[in-house]
C-alpha cells in the first residue's frame, strides 16, 4: 500500500508541477503575442509597457518613441510586420530576485523603399542591389527575398527574446536580444545570461 500511495503522490506532484509550469508559460505567450500586435498595430505607447522599465532608465520612452515613428511613419519607406509566431519557450530560471525565460519568435517583415522620382534604372538596380546586401548580411540570404512586382524585400527573422518576471507566474516584461545592443543588453541581464549573447 505504501508504495501506491508513494507512486500516486509523485505522480500527483508531476501533474500539478506541469500545470503550473503550463500555466506560466501561457501567461507568457499571451503577453508577448499583446506586445506584438501592438508593434503590428503601431501602438508604440502601448507596447512600452512590455518591455522592461530598466530599459527605460538608459534609453528615455520619449526617445524610444521618436525613434518608433520616425521608423514607420517615414514617407519614404513602406514596412509591415507579419505572421508573428512564437516558436519556443524555454522553461524559467530564478536569478537573483527575478525569474528569466528564453524565448524565440519569427515574424516577416515587408520592406519598400520608394523610389525618387528622377531615379534612373541604373540607380534603381543598384539600390535594390545594395539594400538586399544590407539585409542579406542582417538576416542571412537565405531569409531576404525580393519581390520584383510588389517591390517589397520579404524578410524572415528569428529573434530571442528573455521574458522577464519578478513572481514567475504573471506580469511578463520583455527584452529582445539583438546583437547591436549588447551595451544595453548586459546592463540590463545578469551577467550568466548576458554572456551567453
Amino acid at each position: 500500500m505504501n508504495i501506491k500511495r508513494t507512486l500516486l503522490t509523485i505522480l500527483f506532484l508531476i501533474i500539478c508541477t506541469n500545470g503550473i509550469a503550463q500555466k506560466y508559460k501561457k501567461n507568457i505567450k499571451s503577453e508577448f503575442t499583446e506586445y506584438l500586435n501592438s508593434l503590428i498595430n503601431m501602438d508604440f505607447e502601448k507596447s512600452f509597457e512590455y518591455i522592461t522599465p530598466e530599459f527605460f532608465e538608459i534609453v528615455p520612452k520619449s526617445q524610444m518613441l521618436q525613434l518608433m515613428e520616425q521608423t514607420f511613419n517615414n514617407p519614404a519607406v513602406v514596412i509591415e510586420i507579419k505572421n508573428p509566431k512564437i516558436l519556443t519557450i524555454n522553461d524559467s530560471k530564478k536569478i537573483e530576485n527575478k525569474y528569466y525565460s528564453l524565448l524565440t519568435y519569427s515574424n516577416q517583415m515587408n520592406f519598400r523603399m520608394k523610389s525618387e522620382e528622377e531615379e534612373t534604372e541604373d540607380e534603381k538596380t543598384m539600390r535594390i542591389n545594395l539594400t538586399k546586401l544590407s539585409f542579406e548580411q542582417n538576416f542571412g540570404s537565405e531569409n531576404v527575398k525580393y519581390n520584383e512586382k510588389t517591390e517589397f524585400f520579404e524578410i524572415y527573422s528569428e529573434k530571442d527574446v528573455y521574458g522577464i518576471s519578478v513572481n514567475g507566474e504573471t506580469n511578463w516584461k520583455f527584452l529582445v536580444l539583438e546583437k547591436d545592443s549588447k551595451i544595453i543588453l548586459t546592463k540590463l541581464l545578469p551577467k550568466e545570461l548576458a554572456e551567453k549573447i
